[in-house]
């Protein structure tokens, strides 16, 4: 059985060095959200042989795990697979590994062939973004974007974008506290993003807050999925229009030294999936769900 444990900030370092370069870029791979959902999702840990295994252990039920996701690290992946396939019979638990992007669905479906049934879990699917395009908006496929930026531009002229430091932490938390309170009865995410915040350098975490007449207006918070791929975690704006715009597009100028920006999931909200489809994403990210037969 694996010794899985609550993560906590000395674990970045060894996690980070084996999801760097391991060639996945969804959102959940980072040490930053594993670490910012622990709590909500009963998220654990586990180095073994130098490989990441990571489980989702029931929020009721301490001791029984829900699901897994696709080991990293040195191990190979047969033999990491049969160490978590292992994991599970020891708990008494049937195997559910979840966030599978294709290839590591393609890879459990060819070494365990016949025992896993798949399913495409759409809601989660991530939104992988050109960061030049999101800096830039060119060309006819972003007019609405350049025109609605210009017209808050216009709106405000006394506009400014600051990356958030010490001194507009608060600043940061202000917005997604008004927006928390207007649009969500779920306090879940403000207190990840108060964490967030208050754990910001030592995450290595990126950001920014809008301002419009030196008063926050949006806020955006990122962490590095590897060198050339930014998850972009949290993402708030209130009171005026076209600051999702804004914030979103300041943000990804300020950050020229990554390739790709992940937006994360719509979370199958109808709204947030229009959202997302409006700003041209190069590639939509399926996930897939596996459930050993």
């Amino acid at each position: 059985m694996l010794g899985f444990y609550t993560p906590t900030l000395s674990d970045a370092q060894w996690i980070n060095e084996l999801t760097e370069n391991c060639g996945q870029i969804g959102c959940d791979i980072s040490f930053a959200t594993t670490y910012l959902w622990r709590n909500k999702y009963n998220i654990k840990v586990c180095n073994y042989k130098n490989t990441l295994f990571k489980a989702y252990f029931n929020v009721k039920n301490a001791d029984k795990v829900d699901g897994y996701s696709f080991p990293v690290g040195e191990l190979a992946p047969k033999d990491a697979l049969a160490v978590l396939l292992d994991d599970a019979h020891s708990r008494g638990a049937k195997p559910v590994i979840g966030m599978l992007n294709k290839t590591n669905a393609e890879i459990l479906s060819h070494l365990y062939p016949d025992e896993f049934d798949f399913i495409e879990e759409l809601d989660s699917a991530d939104y992988i973004y050109s960061r030049e395009n999101l800096a830039l908006l060119p060309g006819k496929k972003f007019h609405a974007k350049r025109n609605h930026i210009s017209k808050f531009m216009r709106n405000n002229p006394d506009f400014c974008y600051k990356p958030i430091d010490s001194s507009n932490i608060e600043d940061a938390y202000i917005v997604a506290h008004k927006w928390n309170m207007k649009n969500s009865g779920d306090n879940s995410e403000l207190s990840a993003i108060r964490e967030a915040l208050d754990n910001f350098d030592a995450l290595s975490l990126l950001g920014g807050v809008l301002y419009v007449a030196s008063r926050p207006v949006a806020m955006t918070i990122g962490s590095k999925i590897n060198s050339t791929v930014c998850d972009v975690n949290f993402e708030k704006a209130v009171e005026v229009d076209g600051a999702y715009a804004v914030i979103n597009n300041e943000f990804a100028k300020a950050h020229p030294e990554f390739l790709q920006f992940n937006r994360e999931e719509d979370l199958g909200l109808e709204g947030l999936r229009i959202s997302k489809l409006s700003y041209n994403p190069d590639k939509i990210l399926m996930k897939y769900t596996a459930v050993k037969r």
